[in-house]
Parts: C-alpha cells; structure tokens; sequence
C-alpha cells in the first residue's frame, strides 16, 4: 500500500478559519441570545459549547480522508 497524501498548508489554513469561525458564530450567537433574555454568562457559555462541538464535527469531517 503506499503512503496517502496528508493535508496541504491550505487545507491546514482552511480548517483553521473554519473551527475559528464556529466558535466565533457560537460564542456571539450566545451572547446575542442572552443579551435578549438578560442571561448573558448561561447563554454565552452554551454558545461555547455548541461552537466547539461544530468545530470538532467539521475537523473530523474534513481529515477523516487522511487517516
């Protein structure tokens, strides 16, 4: 079998901006929401938490070709 390719520095770049950017959407999207319902600190912490379970969906997404 040979070797398969692994992730380009673009690649890398890309998956970078994107786990950036689901965290970032999460993050604000909960501080929005709480801003709303004067719960800032729950709904900006859950937001957290929803932003990196995106991120890590999309990480595994894109390198399950590389392993």
């Amino acid at each position: 079998m040979g070797q398969r390719p692994g992730p380009g520095v673009s690649d890398l770049l890309g998956l970078g901006a994107t786990a950036a950017a689901c965290i970032a959407a999460g993050v604000g999207g909960g501080y929005w929401l709480g801003s709303a319902t004067g719960s800032e600190t729950v709904s900006t912490f859950v937001g957290l938490g929803l932003g990196l379970g995106a991120a890590l969906a999309v990480t595994y997404v894109k390198i399950k070709r590389y392993l």
